[in-house]
């Protein structure tokens, strides 16, 4: 049985990459992005920071909080913003079957500047409380 949070990372690789709508925008979600992670899109969604916290009871719950990170090369915030919100869409509705999605916090989204003046950077932060079985 894979872990809460390794099946919740895999599921959203899966969703992200199976929406053509936000595929579109980007060249592809990374853990650890390539040399040249832009693409033609010249955007791309990593895994940022990641917490997990375990409630035992009746049912165990282990609540795991991440945040996706979306680069853009485009000129301005528009692209970014297109991505956050496809991206928010694909991974709210993101399901797991080994350890099942019970609750779904309310998104937080950010955009910056990074600091290269270049790059837009826009930050997704979720958290998801999902049954532990086993």
């Amino acid at each position: 049985m894979a872990a809460p949070a390794l099946e919740l990372q895999g599921a959203i690789v899966a969703a992200v990459r199976a929406d053509s709508s936000l595929m579109a925008l980007i060249a592809d979600i990374y853990d650890r992005p390539p040399a040249d992670p832009f693409g033609d899109a010249q955007g791309y969604v990593t895994f940022g920071p990641e917490d997990t916290s375990t409630e035992t009871g009746c049912v165990g719950i282990e609540t795991v909080t991440l945040q996706l990170d979306v680069w853009s090369r485009r000129v301005g915030r528009v692209h970014a913003k297109q991505i956050l919100h496809e991206l928010t869409r694909v991974v709210f509705a993101v399901v797991t079957v080994e350890n099942p999605i019970v609750s779904r916090g309310e998104p937080f989204k950010r955009i910056i500047e990074d600091p290269d003046g270049v790059t837009t950077h826009g930050i997704l932060q979720l958290s998801f409380g999902m049954e532990t079985r086993g």
